[in-house]
């Protein structure tokens, strides 16, 4: 019997709650519902993986606008915690796979939506490469000796294939990894980060000190330009994205509507104060001059943590590190996996019979982690210059996914489309238009920020080719279908793309079940 389901009359099996509303929405629901509270927030906090970027891109601030680079967090902080709370708006009511392609499709249209689900899609499946390469690209030396490029590679390839198969297992034995990693990292990442703070404070041996957060000073010298000070907010604006990623899996969540909107601020939150205080303990720790920090042979961290408390924590601060990306790993291909098994059940990608199967027994979409594999691998033996390429597109398509989502809400709001909340579950009330108002004019002036300084230009670049994609198979093919509703989230209901009063239209009554053979099987 499926989670969350209890025995009826004869012991005929009762539906759950969870997958009568999911039934609501067009679906039959197949993915197995296991998660709790604290997976689900284990998920968004893995995916968000703090000690993954401090450890990989602690340096960013640093070299272009010195120790006082630290306080771009506090804005940055501001401006996301907008965007999360309005997600968690649109979470609390449409609690489906796919999410921000979900959330728009049924808000802002179908045509938006397609743009945000291909720009999810991009994001995922480079983002998964993305981490694969740096695990690799961080641990080869403690596998290999002088390691190639094709070490390398081969240790990347080896990372996927492991996910691969854990993913392909089945969602409980993933989310028991990924909790495990979770926890190790939150554990493990806050307690060392703790004794650094408290050593830099009153112990430790060092040049600035507490004096080097008001430092402006870039690490190579000379004076702070525009471009260098735009830079310098990168490492909070690249840790700040993924949070959102449990609510792509709420058909495996139970009781969706209450717990998603939770887990995805608390893994904000927190990702964002372990972020903010990190930072600030190994800033203050640098033992002598940045520039040491940051031209070590090693990472900054480790050469902070060995010159300061010996090669035996910094060693440490490195399993803790491995623990996180490869937790990390695991996360961003669950979250991708999903992704692309709503818009293949949505008929709006190629192969999408294929890529919407799911094992009954497992819960597995295994298409669709097949594809995301396979897309990972494919990145993994390309030339080095052209990953780094598209992988520089992650964090721009990261926030166009939130902009055209924001939009969305925006039109829904006016248009009357989003529906009214169930008792107890999250509301933005009043207060939806001008947070969604506010959290879109960050995330405008983000992307601005992410693609008009010279060294950024590459992303926009990119970012906008990976975008042009998905515009043209727009534009030959779903278009029409869309309107039509030949395909999309609408092609059994008979809706002209969200007008249907059991799809939102009305956010006076509340959604009106389907039968369940109307579902989307």
């Amino acid at each position: 019997m499926r989670s969350g389901e209890t025995s009826g009359a004869r012991g005929v099996p009762v539906e759950s709650k969870d997958d009568a509303d999911l039934r609501r929405y067009g679906y039959a629901p197949k993915l197995h519902r296991v998660m709790g509270g604290y997976t689900s927030f284990a998920l968004g906090f893995a995916v968000v993986s703090i000690t993954t970027g401090i450890f990989t891109a602690f340096s960013i601030g640093l070299v272009n606008f010195g120790g006082a680079s630290i306080w771009w967090w506090l804005p940055v902080t501001a401006g996301v915690s907008l965007i999360a709370l309005v997600f968690a708006h649109a979470g609390a009511r449409i609690p489906l796979s796919g999410y921000a392609y979900q959330w728009s499709s049924r808000l802002g249209g179908v045509h938006i939506g397609w743009f945000t689900g291909w720009a999810a899609f991009v994001t995922f499946v480079a983002g998964t490469a993305a981490v694969s390469t740096t695990f690799a690209t961080v641990f080869a030396s403690d596998f290999f000796d002088d390691p190639t490029r094709q070490d390398i590679q081969i240790l990347t390839a080896a990372v996927v294939l492991v996910c691969f198969v854990v993913n392909l297992v089945g969602i409980k034995v993933a989310t028991w990894v990924n909790n495990f990693g979770a926890t190790a990292e939150l554990i493990g990442t806050a307690g060392i980060g703790l004794v650094v703070l408290i050593g830099a404070l009153f112990f430790f041996h060092h040049e600035a000190g507490i004096d080097i957060l008001t430092s402006t000073q870039p690490s190579g010298g000379g004076s702070v330009t525009l471009t260098g000070l735009v830079l310098a907010l990168q490492l909070p604006v690249f840790l700040l994205t993924g949070w959102e990623g449990c609510a792509d899996l709420a058909e495996e969540t139970k009781d969706p509507r209450r717990t998603t909107p939770r887990t995805m601020l608390k893994a904000l939150w927190v990702s964002a104060l372990c972020g903010f205080l990190l930072t600030l303990a190994y800033t203050t720790a640098i033992p002598h001059s940045v520039a040491d920090a940051v031209n070590a042979p090693q990472t900054p961290l480790i050469y902070i943590l060995d010159e300061q408390l010996g090669t035996g924590v910094g060693s440490l601060m490195k399993a803790v590190a491995f623990i996180s990306l490869l937790s990390c790993v695991l996360a961003n291909m669950a979250v991708a996996t999903r992704l692309v098994y709503a818009l293949a059940r949505d008929q709006v990608i190629p192969g999408h019979r294929v890529l919407s199967i799911v094992n009954k027994r497992t819960g597995t979409p295994i298409g669709a982690v097949m594809l995301i594999t396979a897309f990972a691998l494919v990145f993994t033996v390309l030339s080095a210059g052209l990953v780094g390429r598209i992988f520089s597109v992650v964090i721009v398509t990261y926030y166009i996914v939130y902009m055209l989502t924001l939009v969305s809400v925006l039109v829904g709001e006016r248009n009357g489309r989003i529906p009214e909340a169930e008792p107890g579950t999250f509301s933005l009330g009043r207060r939806l238009r001008p947070t969604a108002i506010g959290a879109l004019a960050y995330t405008f002036l983000t992307i601005l920020a992410l693609t008009l300084p010279g060294p950024s230009r590459i992303s926009a670049q990119y970012s906008a080719g990976a975008m042009a994609i998905g515009v043209i198979w727009w534009l030959v093919y779903l278009r029409p279908r869309l309107a039509s509703n030949a395909v999309g989230p609408y092609r059994l209901a008979g809706s002209n793309g969200g007008d249907d009063k059991r799809y939102g239209r009305d956010d006076r009554r509340p959604l009106q079940a389907q039968p369940a053979e109307s579902a989307v099987d």
